[in-house]
């Protein structure tokens, strides 16, 4: 396959929401389920979220909660962001933590071309790249839109053969909608590994599922 092998991992409420109204983080992860999560990035060389997620939690992608006494230390995935138009800010705790050495150097999927406001997205690019971003530009649709089939064949070129996907809800839909669109024409699809952990909570009709 000319695509890394794929863990789709996201937490979902008793309802099958996986964000509250607008799409804002849930809390529906325990400390174990944190730490099994923590493990199974250990198990992938890539770990990817979409910019939604970057931008709520201003999360580290890391190996944090695998306990400190564990060695040797296991190694640690590279932090990968889709985020189409470079939304990213380039104070995230990614960037951060990579110029200060506790942590690796991000990837930024993006497009390769804006639709508008070219001068505008240049300046952050270089403002990124500058920042220690590893910048992994893909042509898009007609609707400015990246295909994660595409996101995958460029992520398999650099190097990745095992990537976790870790949301948000816009990334989780895109990887399952894609994956039934690619097993219905005859192909293998997007997906290896599916793992869903079920927090005992009601959520309710303003809450963000996924869609399929």
């Amino acid at each position: 396959a000319n695509r890394p092998r794929v863990t789709l991992t996201f937490a979902q409420s008793l309802d099958g929401k996986i964000a509250g109204a607008g799409g804002a983080q849930l809390a529906l992860s325990g400390s174990e389920s944190m730490l099994m999560t923590h493990w199974m990035r250990t198990m992938h060389q890539g770990i990817l979220v979409g910019i939604g997620t970057a931008l709520n939690d201003n999360p580290q992608l890391n190996i944090r909660h695998v306990p400190a006494d564990v060695q040797p230390r296991p190694p640690a995935p590279t932090p990968i962001i889709v985020d189409t138009t470079l939304r990213l800010p380039n104070t995230c705790k990614l960037l951060q933590n990579y110029r200060v050495g506790t942590g690796l150097q991000p990837w930024i999927v993006h497009a390769q071309r804006p639709h508008h406001d070219a001068d505008a997205f240049e300046k952050r690019r270089a403002a990124l790249q500058s920042a220690g971003a590893e910048l992994v530009p893909i042509s898009t649709d007609s609707s400015g839109l990246l295909s994660m089939q595409d996101v995958l064949q460029a992520l398999h070129i650099k190097g990745i053969k095992t990537l976790m996907v870790e949301g948000g809800a816009r990334i989780i839909r895109s990887f399952l909608n894609q994956h039934a669109d690619e097993r219905a024409a005859g192909r293998e699809g997007l997906i290896d590994n599916l793992i869903i952990t079920l927090a005992p909570t009601l959520v309710g009709d303003e809450g963000v599922g996924y869609g399929v």
